[in-house]
């Protein structure tokens, strides 16, 4: 005889349970890379970069054979615009890889955390701007609300945080052009990781050999250790973050992806113990204010959603 099967609903919500508990520790060890690379602070940061593109694809690539993913990569390559689009994709992960692993370094993790906290707003007005998605009463609010708190950082600084902003412009074209790729998400990363493998490699051999003497870090143990393990810490949370989309509501991910800005605030304050400025406190709490905004339209839009698909399925 066997077991009955459980109702959709409950199979939904252990999904759900699973998904926001998977998507909870992938956005936990974004939140943690500064106490990681803040220990690669000497080796230049390009060096760093190659590395976390290198050993991301070697730890990526098998994982994506043995499910299978690298045969749907063909048919994307031999596509010239759409290899195009995940090159530049590439590029831009690229770039804001190494960016934080630069701020990192120079000790403006806060500027890190900053531009991760506004990045998902700014992605709220690349929408409307590029796909001419209407943004919300409560999202014009939120997105208003980071504007005055760039505003209020760039009068503290006396520039504009020039760093934070390339930190959310990159995440948003980012999240722009892989929407109009239209791609399923581990072939696109499997793609994008194959195409950063061959310049990360070349660097990282020119780097080492260019110089009448090795340099420090291809003689360090613990260093080269640390640039390895940098792809791993890369790779882990990426699958995480992949297997919670498929799992979780888009709300619940929404809420979880603060869950890393905040954790690069917390460690560049109390344990990189970098310098805080009564204009900085200002700043963060008016993007906190921002992201309650934010988070209350999310779920209002997720709760109008399932409302609108039961009265089809009653209909």
């Amino acid at each position: 005889m066997t077991a009955p099967r459980e109702p959709v609903r409950v199979v939904r919500e252990k999904e759900d349970f699973v998904g926001t508990a998977i998507g909870f520790f992938a956005f936990f060890i974004w939140g943690l890379f500064p106490l990681y690379f803040y220990y690669l602070r000497e080796t230049p940061p390009l060096v760093t970069l190659a590395f976390r593109a290198v050993f991301t694809t070697v730890l990526l690539a098998p994982i994506m054979i043995l499910s299978g993913k690298l045969r749907d990569v063909l048919p994307i390559v031999r596509q010239p615009l759409m290899a195009l689009g995940l090159f530049v994709t590439m590029a831009t992960t690229c770039a804001s890889w190494g960016f934080f692993v630069w701020l990192v370094a120079i000790n403006h993790t806060l500027y890190a955390s900053l531009g991760n906290y506004v990045s998902p707003l700014v992605t709220v007005a690349f929408g409307a701007i590029v796909f001419h998605e209407r943004p919300s009463k409560l999202q014009i609010v939120a997105i208003a609300l980071a504007l005055i708190a760039v505003v209020v950082f760039a009068l503290g600084i006396g520039r504009l945080p020039w760093e934070s902003v390339v930190i959310a412009l990159v995440f948003a074209v980012y999240s722009v052009l892989r929407k109009k790729l239209d791609v399923e998400s581990a072939t696109a990363l499997t793609v994008e990781t194959l195409f950063a493998l061959p310049p990360g490699l070349l660097y990282i051999l020119y780097a080492a050999f260019s110089h009448p003497t090795l340099p420090e870090w291809t003689t360090s143990p613990k260093t080269l250790a640390l640039l390895v393990g940098s792809g791993a810490l890369t790779a882990i949370p990426l699958l995480l973050f992949g297997s919670a989309a498929r799992r979780c509501k888009l709300s619940t991910l929404g809420v979880l992806n603060y869950l890393t800005p905040t954790g690069q605030f917390l460690c560049g304050v109390y344990f990189l113990r970098e310098a805080t400025k009564s204009y900085q406190w200002i700043s963060f709490a008016l993007i906190w204010l921002a992201l309650v905004v934010f988070t209350i339209d999310l779920f209002q839009g997720e709760k109008r959603a399932r409302s609108a698909k039961e009265k089809e399925t009653r209909a």
